[in-house]
């Protein structure tokens, strides 16, 4: 007997994935700018959301009902925000244009 478990209606949309991603990377992006050592509390609240979000991705139970519901699109996508809320405050470290 196969059961097939609906794991989908429990996890973010793509849309809510990629607004908190740009949220955390935009404030981390003026937190470093504003003062270059708030980066590392940024980094690490992105660590955090980033961990709590591909750990879901990653568990071998939850992880191919997933993929399945969801397609591999979600995991790619699911990475790549990941990826730009670590870049952007990273981003706020280079010196300001202009600025010698």
């Amino acid at each position: 007997m196969i059961l097939a478990f609906e794991v989908m209606d429990k996890e973010p949309s793509l849309l809510t994935v990629w607004g908190a991603a740009l949220a955390l990377g935009v404030i981390g992006f003026a937190a470093a700018r504003f003062r270059r050592w708030l980066v590392v509390p940024a980094l690490g609240i992105v660590a955090i959301a980033a961990w709590i979000q591909l750990g879901k991705l990653a568990d071998p139970l939850l992880g191919p009902g997933i993929m399945q519901e969801a397609g591999r699109s979600y995991l790619i996508q699911s990475c790549a925000a990941a990826a730009l809320a670590a870049i952007l405050p990273v981003l706020g470290l280079l010196p300001k244009k202009g600025a010698v």
